[in-house]
C-alpha cells in the first residue's frame, strides 16, 4: 500500500455473527446494563438514540464493499447515505451496523440516519483532510454527533499520523462529536497509531481483555498515556467499539426527553457524554489504576486508568442514572455545608490556572464503592502544528469532626475506605479517575484542581457515581431532620406513612420519639 493510504480494518468476522442469537443478546444487554436499564424505567421509556445520526466510517472489505447490507431486515427504516461513493457489501460493515443501529441487536434502535465512509478517503479527501496545511476537517452531516471507527490504520509516518490524530480531536472539540474508536485485537501488543492514540475520542477494548493495550508511545503526541478507555463484549473490538457508540446515542437521546437535561445546553457535550459513560463503567473486582496499597502514598496514583480495562466494562444503566441525576455546580472555595448529593455531573466552563472547583457530599452508611471521573480536550491550533492541554487533578478528601479537610492519601484513609484510590494526578492523559472500595459513611470534598499552567483553558466534565444514602428520619430528603420532616409525619398521623419510622404500619407517637431522637 501506498504511504498515506495504509489503512486496515480492526477484525474479521464471520457470516455467522451477523445475526445474533437471542441468547447471546440477552446476555450482552445483560451484561452492559441495559436489562437493568430497562427494568427501572419501564420498556416504553427507555431512550433509543433516536434523532441523532452516526457516522460509520469502514476500511473496504474488498475492492469498493466497506458498507452494511442495506436490506438486511434489522435496518427497516434506516436512511444510509454514502459519503465517499457507491459502496458495496461488506460483512464486517453489516456487523458494526447490527451493534451500532440495528433494530433488534443494539440498544439504541431509534438511530435512523447513518453515514457512510470509505476509510481511506474519510483520512485523506473527503473529511479529515490530512496534511493539508490549515485547510480543516469538513463540517458533519447535519444531525450527526457520534463517529465509529471499527477499523485501525497508519500512514507509516509519525508527522502525518500526528497530523491525523490532531485533526480529528480539533473536529471533535468544534463539532461537539463523540468518537468512539477500535484499538486492535489481540493482547499485548501496541495499537495501531490511528485513531486509538487521539486525546478526544474514546477508544475501545473488549471485555475479556483480549485487545491491544499500551501507553502511548514517544513518536506521537502525548507519550505514556494509557489506551483503551472502556471496554465492552464482543468478538472483536470492531463489534465491542459500536455498542459503546450506542450507548453514547442512548444518553444523548436521553438530553432530549428528560426535562431537567433538556432545559440545559450543557448535558449533551460531548465531554459530559464521555465522563458519564467512563464514570459508569462496571469495575472487576481486579481492577486496578495502579494506586499504592500500603504506605504514605496509599491510595495514590498518576496512572488514572487500568492498564488493561481501562475505566472497565461500559454500564448503561449506571451511565443513565448519573446522567439523569443532573448537573451539580461545583464552588470556588470548599463548601460549609454539602452542595451536591448522590450521583451526578457538572460541565465546568472555565478553571482559571492553580485555582479548584470543589464538591462537598454525605453517605449516611457505609456504601460499597464510588466512581469518579474528569475529562477534558485538547486544544489543537487551526494550523495543526501544535496543541495544548490542561493538567487536572482529582484529589478526595474527608471532612472531619472539626470541619477542616483530612488527607485520605496513606495511613489516615485506612478506617475510610478498603481499596481503590483517592488521588489522581497523572501529568500527560486528559483523564483523572477516582475508584474507591467499602467506602465509610460520612462527609467528604471532592476538589477538581487545575495545575499551574498557560494552556489554553477548555471546560472540564465530571461526573461521580456515589450510591443513595439516606438519613434516618429525613422524610424530605433535605439531609436533616427538623421541622419539615415532622410536619410531614404530622400530616400523616394514624396512616401508614409517610412517616412510619418504626415499621409498625402506624404513624404514631413512638414515631414522632424515634424522629425527635434524629433531630439534626
Amino acid at each position: 500500500m501506498s504511504k498515506t493510504r495504509r489503512l486496515i480494518e480492526v477484525g474479521c468476522m464471520s457470516a455467522l455473527s451477523l445475526v445474533p442469537a437471542t441468547t447471546a443478546l440477552a446476555d450482552l444487554f445483560d451484561d452492559i446494563g441495559y436489562t437493568a436499564l430497562v427494568a427501572r424505567l419501564g420498556v416504553r421509556n427507555v431512550p433509543t438514540g433516536a434523532g441523532y445520526g452516526v457516522g460509520q466510517v469502514e476500511a473496504q472489505e474488498s475492492a469498493g464493499n466497506y458498507g452494511p447490507d442495506v436490506n438486511n431486515a434489522d435496518f427497516a427504516g434506516t436512511i444510509f447515505s454514502a459519503q465517499t461513493g457507491a459502496f458495496g457489501l461488506s460483512g464486517h460493515a453489516t456487523t458494526v451496523g447490527l451493534n451500532l443501529y440495528g433494530n433488534t441487536a443494539s440498544i439504541a434502535p431509534g438511530i435512523t440516519n447513518v453515514f457512510i465512509w470509505e476509510a481511506g478517503s474519510w483520512a485523506t479527501t473527503s473529511y479529515l483532510k490530512t496534511n493539508q496545511g490549515a485547510t480543516p476537517p469538513s463540517l458533519p452531516p447535519a444531525g450527526m454527533r457520534i463517529f465509529n471507527h471499527s477499523w485501525i490504520g497508519s500512514f507509516g509516518d509519525s508527522f502525518l499520523d500526528n497530523n491525523a490524530l490532531r485533526r480529528f480531536d480539533f473536529a471533535i472539540q468544534r463539532d461537539n462529536l463523540v468518537a468512539v474508536l477500535g484499538t486492535n485485537n489481540g493482547a499485548g501488543s501496541p495499537p495501531s497509531a490511528l485513531l486509538a492514540y487521539g486525546y478526544n475520542g474514546i477508544t475501545v477494548g473488549l471485555e475479556n481483555g483480549n485487545h491491544c493495550n499500551a501507553v502511548t508511545p514517544a513518536n506521537l503526541d502525548g507519550q505514556n498515556r494509557r489506551k483503551p478507555e472502556i471496554v465492552a463484549p464482543g468478538s472483536f473490538t470492531s463489534f465491542s467499539t459500536p455498542i459503546v457508540g450506542a450507548a453514547a446515542a442512548l444518553l444523548l437521546s436521553t438530553t432530549d426527553v428528560d426535562p431537567g437535561l433538556a432545559a440545559n445546553p450543557n448535558a449533551d457535550k460531548s465531554i459530559v457524554i464521555k465522563s458519564v459513560l467512563l464514570a459508569g463503567a462496571k469495575h472487576r473486582e481486579s481492577w486496578s489504576n495502579g494506586a499504592a496499597t500500603n504506605g504514605p502514598s496509599r491510595g495514590s496514583t498518576m496512572t488514572p486508568l487500568d492498564p488493561v480495562y481501562g475505566a472497565d466494562l461500559v454500564n448503561v444503566d449506571r451511565s443513565h442514572f448519573i446522567l439523569t441525576s443532573q448537573e451539580k455546580n461545583g464552588a470556588t472555595s470548599v463548601p460549609s455545608t454539602t452542595n451536591v448529593k448522590g450521583s451526578g455531573w457538572d460541565f465546568i466552563t472555565s478553571i482559571a490556572s492553580n485555582t479548584s472547583v470543589y464538591y462537598r457530599f454525605k453517605t449516611f452508611e457505609p456504601v460499597d464503592e464510588i466512581s469518579i471521573l474528569a475529562t477534558w480536550n485538547r486544544s489543537v491550533a487551526s494550523s495543526f502544528g501544535s496543541f495544548t492541554m490542561m493538567d487536572i487533578d482529582l484529589t478526595l478528601w474527608k471532612v472531619d469532626a472539626s470541619g477542616a479537610l483530612s488527607s485520605l492519601v496513606g495511613d489516615p484513609g485506612l478506617a475510610v475506605y478498603g481499596s481503590g484510590n483517592v488521588s489522581s494526578t497523572s501529568s500527560v492523559d486528559n483523564i483523572e479517575h477516582l475508584y474507591l472500595r467499602d467506602v465509610a459513611a460520612g462527609e467528604y470534598v471532592l476538589e477538581v484542581k487545575r495545575k499551574t499552567g498557560v494552556q489554553t483553558s477548555l471546560p472540564v466534565a465530571v461526573s461521580w457515581y456515589v450510591p443513595k444514602t439516606t438519613l434516618f428520619g429525613d422524610l424530605n430528603g433535605d439531609d436533616l431532620v427538623d421541622a419539615g420532616d415532622l410536619g410531614i409525619l404530622l400530616g400523616s398521623w394514624a396512616t401508614p406513612g409517610p412517616g412510619d419510622l418504626s415499621g409498625d404500619g402506624n404513624v404514631d407517637a413512638a414515631d414522632i420519639a424515634l424522629l425527635l431522637g434524629a433531630w439534626s
